[in-house]
């Protein structure tokens, strides 16, 4: 039985079976190569978009802060100049309080002070908008 082994035949075909078996087993190597490349190759796309995105949030933190701090400085301008402005009516006016004010003049006056009170531009009629703060 053991002769069987020796003869030139059986000792081709493990000599091809042992090529074929070396030859799958460099696909299978370099299959988990490429793999393992296509892995590190996916981890670096991560790492960057994730800096990407993080560089998207920094950014729109800053431009909300922009945001905020023009609104705050035009509300301290808005309110200035409302401020500024009653106190000149009140001035201006403070002689009518002596004498007797038409009807036209007092209703304009009562609705450019409820104008300002309101603080709605809008609704005050033609005239200087409230100035914007840059």
């Amino acid at each position: 039985m053991f002769g069987l082994f020796l003869t030139p035949l059986y000792k081709w075909l493990a000599i091809g079976a042992a090529i074929v078996l070396g030859a799958l087993a460099l696909v299978a190597w370099d299959a988990a190569r490429i793999h393992r490349a296509e892995a590190r190759g996916d981890a670096r796309a991560r790492a960057e978009l994730k800096a990407q995105a993080d560089a998207q949030t920094d950014r729109n933190r800053e431009l909300q802060r922009a945001a905020e701090t023009r609104y705050t400085v035009q509300a301290g301008v808005r309110e200035e100049f409302i401020g500024y402005t009653i106190t000149e009516i009140r001035h201006v006016a403070a002689p009518l309080a002596s004498c007797s004010v038409p009807e036209p003049a007092r209703v304009l006056l009562n609705r450019a002070a409820s104008c300002a009170r309101e603080d709605t531009a809008a609704t005050c009629g033609p005239g200087e908008p409230v100035p914007v703060a840059r």
